[in-house]
């Protein structure tokens, strides 16, 4: 073998070995599809993560993953540590310079809650980010997993995602053929908003056997009318709203349905409420809230037969 065959048998080796260390370095890439339909798809998992929600924030946390949040929104609060973690503005609208200078690697974002244009921004710079917006239950555990994942902490993740899912079988077996109830979730009062059926929330209200008064509405969450609720008549009324901590008062808007008698809610006092933090958030916290739910299913039930008994 001459001299120039050497180098061209050698050249093919060197060829060889970068191609199966940059194969190499292919294979670690991840992928995954968030609820858009998006795929997100990184080099190695992610060391710097914001989330743009305290659902989020969650379940970043639940997933054994908060050593790389970098920063978060202002209503995060749970769990007590995450109230340490640095703020870039609301869920609304953040600070973009803010979340910019922390350097992400990952944004976890929720479609219907954060501002559009300002999450289009954040892709313009070349950083992934994940979308939330769950229309299953089940999609919340498809999340944690995705979320481990993407931040390298697929053994709790994928526990966690398991815990919820036979959370959620155990409370869906536990309600199954009850006395449907039509129910009217109310979100605010000034405007009155509320879900459709197509939200989660309205999810859980078919797994307490509560039939959604507005569940054919065309906007997920839509603004109704004080009128609109009486003329359904609906039998239980559950408010959330924008309470504060972890009181477990009825908001002062709640009592103002007291007035309308004819609204068969009212007649049986059939009103309750549900902390929103528990409600609201799309995170592993939302069974709680179902839970919650469940049991009111089963006092209204109990009121409307004892107001039939009398």
């Amino acid at each position: 073998m001459n001299i120039r065959q050497c180098v061209y048998f050698i050249n093919i080796i060197l060829s060889s070995v970068v191609s199966a260390n940059c194969f190499a370095i292919d294979s670690l890439a991840i992928s995954v599809v968030d609820d858009k339909n998006n795929t997100i798809t990184l080099k190695k998992p992610a060391q710097r993560v914001i989330t743009l929600a305290p659902s989020l924030t969650e379940m970043v946390f639940t997933v054994g993953a908060e050593a790389k949040l970098v920063a978060t929104v202002k209503s995060s609060n749970f769990p007590e540590s995450a109230k340490q973690i640095a703020r870039i503005g609301d869920y609304e609208k953040f600070n973009m310079e803010t979340l910019l200078s922390y350097k992400p690697d990952l944004v976890l974002a929720w479609s219907s809650g954060n501002n559009n244009q300002q999450v289009e921004r954040i892709k313009k710079f070349n950083i992934p980010v994940y979308m939330i917006e769950p229309r299953q239950l089940t999609d919340i555990a498809r999340t944690l997993r995705n979320i481990g994942i993407l931040s390298g902490s697929s053994i709790q993740a994928n526990q966690a995602a398991d815990d919820f899912e036979k959370r959620l079988l155990r409370i869906t077996k536990a309600n199954k053929n009850k006395i449907r109830l039509r129910t009217f979730y109310q979100i605010w009062h000034d405007p009155i908003y509320t879900v459709n059926g197509e939200h989660v929330i309205s999810r859980i209200m078919q797994i307490c056997g509560l039939d959604n008064i507005f569940h054919d509405a065309r906007i997920l969450a839509p603004n109704v009318t004080q009128e609109a609720v009486i003329d359904k008549n609906p039998q239980v009324i559950i408010a959330s709203g924008m309470a504060t901590g972890l009181s477990v008062e009825k908001p002062d808007w709640l009592s103002i349905w007291k007035k309308w008698h004819v609204i068969s809610a009212v007649a049986n006092d059939n009103l309750f409420f549900i902390h929103p933090d528990i409600i609201n958030r799309q995170s592993t916290r939302i069974l709680d809230g179902a839970e919650k739910m469940c049991e009111q299913a089963d006092i209204a039930r109990e009121n409307l037969n004892k107001k039939k008994r009398d």
